[in-house]
């Protein structure tokens, strides 16, 4: 398995759960990359990386790499 350096040097691609599904990226893909790519909107989004929650502050440096895990929910309001 390559480290985060050398999938982002070699351009390799990367394997990441995402909502239970397994999706192929580029090696340096980042969150907002791959938010952007599914059509989330960031504002009314939570996501939980590898077990633990971000906060809206970490999203734009996350660089994902192999085998990561990702839920992403949006919340819903309701009654």
């Amino acid at each position: 398995m390559a480290s985060r350096e050398e999938s982002v040097e070699t351009g390799e691609k990367i394997r990441v759960k995402v909502n239970g599904r397994w999706m192929e990226l580029p090696g340096k893909c980042t969150l907002p990359a791959l938010l952007d790519l599914l059509g989330f909107d960031r504002r009314y989004l939570v996501v939980e990386h590898n077990g633990e929650p971000q906060g809206r502050e970490s999203f734009d440096t996350l660089v994902l790499m192999e085998g990561d895990q990702l839920e992403l929910v949006r919340p819903v309001a309701g009654g």
